[in-house]
């Protein structure tokens, strides 16, 4: 038995095996994402590193898809409109309503950590988890479904390590709740060569 999950931002089907599990990844094109401007680079894959994010702001988590579709739209806009870049920066962005959004995708580099798009993945989290953690559901869903999703179909090393995005630059970013939290998570490194 095979299941044909999308691929992403490059519009064909990939095979994996039943026994993966990947989470609800809402598209693009479901969102409403506006057009990536210019043309963008591809990753080599597997990447062998995972940062975590917090979006900061919107500050308060999504609960349903429109209002996460609505934060999707409004942080795109603030990428490419406000700092300059090509899309919204992240690979995934976690809504608190149970699915994962599609940034930049398994393929195409970011602009969430600076000096480490090209070898790694950025999911962020929509809210601000400076004092208070995502629902557990949100992070399970990253800790578990998307990584091993990730690791399965060939796109996240195996020996992949995960970072907070602070560990690369000087930024409360994830969050310091959220930041102590990942430090329990599989994978975390304390150095990031």
């Amino acid at each position: 038995l095979i299941y044909h999950l999308p691929f992403g931002n490059i519009g064909f089907s990939h095979c994996v095996f039943p026994s993966q599990v990947c989470p609800n990844i809402i598209t693009r094109s479901q969102w409403g994402a506006a057009a990536f401007i210019g043309s963008p680079s591809y990753l080599s894959l597997p990447v062998p590193y995972l940062f975590i994010h917090h979006t900061y702001q919107p500050s308060t988590p999504c609960t349903t898809f429109d209002q996460c579709a609505s934060d999707m739209r409004s942080m795109q806009h603030y990428h490419q409109q406000t700092n300059g870049w090509s899309d919204i920066g992240y690979s995934f962005v976690a809504g608190s309503d149970g699915n994962l959004y599609e940034g930049r995708g398994w393929n195409w580099v970011g602009a969430h950590t600076y000096g480490y798009n090209s070898k790694g993945y950025g999911v962020s989290f929509i809210g601000d988890y400076t004092s208070t953690l995502p629902i557990k559901s949100a992070m399970d869903m990253v800790r578990y479904d998307f990584t091993s999703c990730a690791v399965n179909g060939g796109r996240l090393s195996s020996s992949y390590s995960l970072y907070g995005h602070r560990q690369a630059t000087s930024t409360d970013c994830p969050g310091n709740s959220f930041y102590h939290e990942i430090q329990t998570w599989e994978h975390y490194q304390s150095y990031l060569p």
